[in-house]
């Protein structure tokens, strides 16, 4: 049996898939864990920059860190969103870019193990990763804006408004990476 690359980028990966709980719990906790939760938020998306950044510079690009970034990503980013509209939501509404984002995710993530069997593995494109950069910044507004919004009150209307800029990127990438990549659906397994 083949051994998992562990390189310090694939290991950056698990520390952030391995913050997640921890998140989760702060979020759930008053103002001063939120902005525990927004630290350990930060921390994470850090850990993101910098896995993508080395594996780069280092050419230590593995499909193990191809595979389980997004995934990563996926689970740091979505937990806010589908916490903040579930509690923090005025109008039900609200609720329609965040399933755009979740909806997204679930096809694209499809749509890379139809790929992954057929042998090739798709990378995020440059939109996937601007979609992403626009999460994180928007998922620590969400997660300090209800303890923030008795000081600012317009912070959780400017959390909206970027939850639907997000959404709005979040069509925008998936549709992307389909239109680039169909052909791999056509390809017949033997």
């Amino acid at each position: 049996m083949k051994k998992l690359p562990m390189n310090l980028p694939n290991r950056l990966t698990l520390a952030r898939i391995a913050m997640i709980p921890v998140y989760f719990l702060l979020l759930l906790g008053g103002p001063v864990l939120r902005i525990a939760a927004a630290l350990v938020f930060a921390a994470a998306s850090i850990t993101d920059y910098f896995d993508g950044k080395i594996a780069r510079e280092q050419h230590i690009v593995t499909d193990f860190g191809k595979f389980m970034d997004p995934i990563a990503d996926k689970l740091l980013v979505l937990l806010p969103f589908i916490y903040f509209v579930a509690l923090e939501s005025p109008w039900e509404w609200n609720v329609l870019p965040v399933l755009v984002m979740v909806a997204r995710e679930m096809v694209v993530s499809g749509f890379r193990l139809v790929a992954a069997s057929r042998g090739s593995v798709i990378a995020a494109d440059q939109s996937g990763k601007i979609k992403t950069g626009v999460q994180m910044g928007t998922a620590i507004g969400l997660t300090l804006a209800p303890a923030l919004a008795p000081l600012l009150p317009p912070i959780t209307a400017l959390c909206w408004i970027f939850t639907w800029i997000c959404g709005a990127l979040s069509a925008y990438s998936g549709a992307e990476l389909l239109i680039k990549n169909w052909k791999i659906l056509l390809v017949e397994e033997e």
